[in-house]
């Protein structure tokens, strides 16, 4: 019994710990609607409907008018 606590134990706090990192990386994949690894700005505007419009423009560094996986990682970092 003892060890059955042990082991969901264990497993509870590694799920937790990971929970973040896997939640964010599925919110960029939820938000790219067509499944091209980008999110184009109405996908972005979509996905985070409180950031205002400029800040998800700005938050584009190599202005191709898309936010890459990185680009919405610096976005939502903070």
């Amino acid at each position: 019994m003892k060890t059955l606590l042990k082991t969901t134990s264990l497993t509870l706090v590694l799920a937790l710990a990971v929970a973040p990192a896997f939640a964010q990386a599925t919110a960029f994949e939820a938000a790219d609607v067509n499944g091209d690894g980008l999110l184009s700005m109405e996908e972005a505007k979509a996905a985070l409907p409180d950031t205002p419009e400029a800040v998800i423009v700005a938050g584009d560094l190599n202005n191709d008018g898309s936010l890459s996986p990185a680009e919405y990682d610096a976005l939502t970092a903070s």
